[in-house]
């Protein structure tokens, strides 16, 4: 087994944990100060490298803590008290629910603060769209404290950039006409790039999906999971097939092959690439930027830079980077439960599947086609749910024991779906085969849906409640870190 060399994973754990700690410093300004001395006693060091290097893992404390504690600042709004006019834009596809119509707004007052609203239900707030924009008599007001379980309201929505929240009343908003010109620019082609989102499952309903097909294509190809019912969704998750719903590196890396295939001139390799990464990243931009998309596109493009000096693109390094370029531009992503999901289950594929893979000879995978892909599924599943299923049983507080059957109907069917969608809205001009594509990514949605739908009523199909402490996860990790290690001494001894 190969020795894993990542000199970026250390300085990652210390930006993290850094960011966990950002409430030791009384303002972000005082850990300027701080990181400033601890950079200079670092270089001062250099005849010592093992104390340097202590001393580079402080400054990378130092790090974490000061951008944390500057984005918690920067959220941490005090709003006027009492009802005033608001203007905003609508940057999110509104869910209606029993009483009210949820929708985020981005204010347009010069400081685009994200605020989440709630609109009374009735005709008129049953109507509001994305893109629109709005005036508002409210009163808005910090995001409340709401805890159940493991789950942390105000963390959750910290982490996802609210500065605050506001109920609207019947009568107090109306829709208007508004200029975006106080919005940043990297807002406003983000807000281009959903509304062409919102176009796109516009067509899917026009061109005939419905039901809990289109819900589930609308999650898979755009990430537009607020049309699936939530029976078809505790489905998914019951089954330990959630991670098909949310897009991540699948989608995207079945997106890189595509514009590979169609791109690959071996005269212009570095065109070639270009074009690729621009292409994903276009994808990241059309459904809103989410932290799993950002993670997966930004491993793409460095396998991608990677790939044009044949190096060893996918690696726990690889990941470490990724990890501290986003932790470093919205450090409170680190509290996301997707993107803790997202990077643990990549850092056990990159780790664990090479050694769970060798437990099948390469001679006999080379000569059996079917034999290693079969494998190779297995073995990639079985590493990302090792690596997720202390966090699923700490948020969610259950554990699939049908995930493995799962994944093997969920992944082919996920990059078939995939592939007859793209074919849907690239050949949309040709009526004949747009009903053939339609029909055959209908059917296997459907087929998707009713067979995992059977797997969630198969005896013990999930362990549930489970409501492990923190302690007991970070004791689960170090376990599962062990019994890597013993592994693969093991391995090393047997390939002797």
């Amino acid at each position: 087994m190969n020795k894993i060399h990542a000199p970026l994973f250390p300085l990652t754990v210390c930006l993290m944990a850094g960011i966990a700690m950002r409430s030791g410093l009384p303002s972000w300004a005082v850990g300027v100060g701080g990181l400033a001395a601890a950079v200079v006693v670092a270089a001062l060091l250099w005849r010592r490298p093992r104390l340097q290097s202590w001393a580079i893992g402080g400054c990378f404390v130092l790090l974490g803590m000061t951008l944390g504690r500057r984005a918690e600042q920067l959220l941490q709004v005090e709003w006027p008290e009492g009802h005033r006019l608001v203007e905003a834009v609508v940057i999110s596809e509104p869910t209606v629910r029993e009483r009210a119509v949820v929708a985020d707004v981005l204010t347009l007052d010069g400081k685009g603060r994200k605020v989440r609203c709630r609109f009374a239900r009735d005709a008129r707030s049953e109507r509001i769209a994305l893109g629109n924009g709005v005036v508002m008599d409210i009163n808005i007001n910090k995001v409340h404290a709401w805890k159940n379980g493991h789950f942390d309201y105000q963390q959750y929505m910290a982490s996802h950039g609210f500065s605050g929240e506001a109920f609207v009343g019947h009568g107090r908003w109306q829709v208007r006409s508004l200029s975006l010109r106080t919005l940043p620019l990297w807002e406003r082609c983000r807000l281009r790039a959903l509304l062409l989102r919102h176009r796109l499952l516009q067509h899917y309903r026009e061109w005939g999906l419905q039901g809990d097909a289109y819900g589930l294509i609308a999650a898979m190809t755009l990430g537009e999971k607020s049309q699936m019912s939530p029976a078809l969704k505790e489905v998914y998750a019951k089954v330990g097939a959630s991670h098909v719903l949310a897009l991540s590196g699948l989608h995207l890396m079945i997106i890189y092959g595509v514009v590979t295939l169609l791109t690959r001139w071996r005269r212009l390799r570095m065109v070639s690439q270009v074009m690729t990464v621009v292409a994903v990243w276009a994808f990241a931009l059309l459904v809103g930027l989410p932290p799993s998309v950002v993670r997966a596109a930004s491993m793409i493009t460095v396998y991608g830079l990677l790939a044009l000096g044949y190096r060893d693109r996918m690696s726990v390094n690889t990941l470490a980077f990724v990890a501290l370029v986003m932790l470093a531009v919205s450090p409170l992503a680190l509290y996301d439960v997707g993107f803790q999901l997202s990077f643990t289950a990549v850092l056990a594929i990159v780790t664990l599947n090479p050694l769970l893979q060798s437990f099948v000879p390469l001679h006999i995978q080379l000569d059996h086609r079917w034999l290693r892909y079969l494998w190779g599924l297995t073995t990639v599943s079985l590493s990302a749910q090792i690596g997720t299923a202390p966090l699923v049983a700490y948020y969610f507080g259950r554990f699939p024991t049908w995930f493995l059957l799962s994944n093997y109907i969920v992944i082919p069917a996920a990059a078939v779906v995939l592939y007859l969608t793209l074919a849907l809205v690239l050949t949309a001009w040709w009526g004949v085969l747009q009903q053939l594509l339609l029909s055959g990514v209908a059917g296997v949605a459907w087929l998707m849906n009713h067979t995992l739908e059977a797997v969630s009523r198969m005896p013990m199909s999930t362990i549930e409640p489970l409501s492990p402490t923190a302690l007991q996860v970070a004791l689960v990790y170090v376990l599962i870190v062990c019994c890597y290690v013993l592994l693969s001494l093991w391995r090393k001894r047997q390939e002797k």
